[in-house]
């Protein structure tokens, strides 16, 4: 891959990952306490990388397998977790995906975004944002993480 289509990707991927719960606050979502500093689900200015081992497993098994996916970003509790994805059938495949793991998930009427709404488990809602940047699909999930 070229430097050019690196650096577009992660920016598109940076930009994403700072405008997704920007959206969710627009589309009414339950985030208000998730912004406040010191507050679970607090986004950090510095998300690092992550590798798939470090997933919850409340994560896996609940929101979506994070193996395989590349630039997995998170912060410290998964609440908002992004990754980029690339192929053919995205964003449709990923929206199956959690629909198979019990999602009921609306679009917003925006083009790339659905929130979403499951019962039982550890989690109950979640946004999703998906962004093409060139060849790839830029994804952010916004989940309520469960406490402790």
């Amino acid at each position: 891959m070229g430097a050019g289509k690196t650096w577009r990707r992660r920016f598109g991927c940076a930009l994403a990952l700072v405008l997704a719960p920007l959206l969710a606050l627009a589309l009414g979502q339950p985030m208000g306490k998730a912004m406040l500093p010191g507050a679970p689900g607090e986004l950090e200015p510095d998300v690092g990388l992550r590798a798939a081992w470090e997933a919850p497993n409340w994560f896996a098994e609940e929101v979506i397998d994070v193996n395989g996916r590349e630039e997995l970003r998170a912060n410290d509790d998964w609440s908002v977790v992004s990754f980029v994805e690339e192929g053919d059938g995205l964003p449709d495949r990923l929206v199956g995906e959690l629909e198979g793991r019990g999602w009921a998930l609306v679009a917003s009427g925006q083009e790339g975004v659905w929130t979403g709404v499951k019962e039982g488990g550890r989690c109950s809602w979640l946004a999703l944002s998906c962004t093409r940047v060139g060849d790839a699909l830029c994804a952010v999930l916004q989940v309520n993480a469960p406490m402790g």
